[in-house]
């Protein structure tokens, strides 16, 4: 039989748990906004210091620096911020102690004189790691919908479950 002790333990366990995965959450958000709004250093800081943000070949980033001039670049992201509109939806996340992934769906619209446009639509595959009391990500791997690698790196199993 269960001690009020295990039981408290059990639900400290599962409210650091609820904590963890809206901290992962925000950390997506701060990245996504960041990324609209020319927040550069932000954006940077939302990763890992060895963080990698994957879009496909040549579209690879290691490391705040590399990360720092992919968001910054004039011929890639930086035609559009100001007038984007990153979406994330149909979002899964799962923490598993100090480590979580997250997969769903990012469409990225584009403002065109009065209306919105899409962008880009893809799958990503999003890992994380927590740092003291913060959650950055370690991975953002990105991938066109309908392409080779479409439908998630751990989604079709998870949901197999």
């Amino acid at each position: 039989m269960a001690t009020v002790h295990d039981e408290l333990k059990a639900l400290e366990e599962r409210v650091q748990l609820l904590e963890d995965t809206e901290k992962v959450r925000e950390c997506l958000m701060r990245n996504r906004f960041a990324a609209d709004l020319g927040l550069s250093d932000v954006y940077a800081g939302t990763y890992a210091q060895d963080g990698v943000s994957d879009l496909g070949p040549g579209q690879r980033a290691v490391g705040r620096e590399q990360l720092l001039y992919h968001i910054n670049n004039p011929t890639g992201h930086k035609r559009i911020e100001g007038r984007s509109l990153h979406t994330v939806v149909n979002l899964f996340i799962r923490v598993n102690g100090r480590t979580a992934w997250a997969e769903g769906y990012d469409i990225v619209f584009v403002r065109e004189g009065e209306g919105y446009i899409p962008y880009t639509c893809g799958y990503l595959h999003w890992e994380f790691e927590k740092q003291g009391e913060r959650w950055y990500l370690t991975l953002r791997h990105r991938r066109p919908v309908g392409g080779d690698e479409w439908g998630g790196r751990v989604i079709k199993a998870y949901l197999k479950e």
